[in-house]
């Protein structure tokens, strides 16, 4: 019980903000779990690897998810395994690793696959996607993708769909398959508009236009880029907006004289809009 109760007090030091007193908390309550012989070591172990996760330490959290492995599959907690393996899967695919993210996911999704937890089962495949991606399996990443998109939603989960049909779209755009790549970039972009997430609505703006640009298409390049300036300038993100209208400025003589003159004027409200 010793343990739980230090987890919970870890639990609320991290939603404080208290970073150094969080993990003072948590790595006593793997402690405490240790010496007591606890059931909830397997989740201890887990939730300091996501703590470090979060704090970006990385390889701290692959230490704290491998015990947790052992820890579940020691007690045939195949679900908790599961967790753990999923959460081995996303720390080395941040680190690069593709082969053990590849590994650890193909355990995780087996698992959850045979036990029907969907939710597990469209995570897993959504980071096997991006696993497969990263090896330049492009086309295995996006039917993975495409799976975890399915359950997203048939699920109703908004978030999950958007991030989806986000890396979906650049996948396609890795593989220069530029019109399905806006395709899936205004697919986001629309469930984007509805969860209210305006700065990545702005970033996959941004990658429309990119893409309309590879395509030879300026007008439609830079209209996406001032619609995403415009964004990033509304939600006080000034160096993005500054960024974009950089690009804007050197791409001007790619236009009609007519269209340049509308483009110069709407980057002078946007410079004063920055400016005030």
């Amino acid at each position: 019980m010793m343990a739980e109760e230090v987890l919970r007090k870890a639990r609320e030091l991290e939603e404080k903000g208290l970073h150094e007193e969080a993990e003072e908390k948590y790595l006593e309550a793997v402690k405490e779990a240790e010496k007591e012989g606890s059931a909830v070591l397997g989740e201890a172990y887990l939730e300091v690897g996501l703590f470090y996760t979060k704090h970006g330490e990385l390889e701290k959290a692959l230490d704290f998810y491998m015990k947790s492995l052992s820890f579940y599959e020691k007690g045939g907690n195949e679900e908790g395994a599961a967790d753990a393996a999923y959460n081995l899967c996303v720390s080395y695919l941040e680190l690069g690793d593709y082969d053990e993210a590849e590994k650890y996911g193909l355990r995780a999704i087996e698992t959850y696959l045979r036990k029907g937890l969907r939710e597990g089962v469209a995570d897993a495949a959504y980071a096997l996607g991006l696993v497969y991606v990263g090896k330049a399996e492009v086309e295995k990443g996006i039917g993975s993708l495409q799976e975890a998109l399915k359950i997203y939603s048939e699920d109703g989960n908004d978030d999950g769909v958007s991030s989806v049909l986000l890396d979906i779209g650049e996948a396609y755009y890795r593989v220069e398959e530029l019109d399905k790549a806006i395709e899936y970039y205004q697919k986001a972009a629309k469930i984007l508009e509805k969860t209210g997430d305006r700065l990545t609505s702005a970033y996959v703006t941004k990658r429309i236009g990119d893409a309309y640009g590879d395509k030879g298409d300026a007008c439609r390049m830079i209209n996406s880029y001032l619609k995403a300036a415009q964004t990033y300038i509304e939600e006080g993100e000034r160096d993005a907006a500054r960024e974009i209208i950089e690009e804007i400025e050197e791409s001007l003589w790619d236009l009609t004289r007519s269209t340049r003159r509308t483009v110069v004027k709407k980057l002078d409200e946007l410079k004063a809009l920055l400016e005030g």
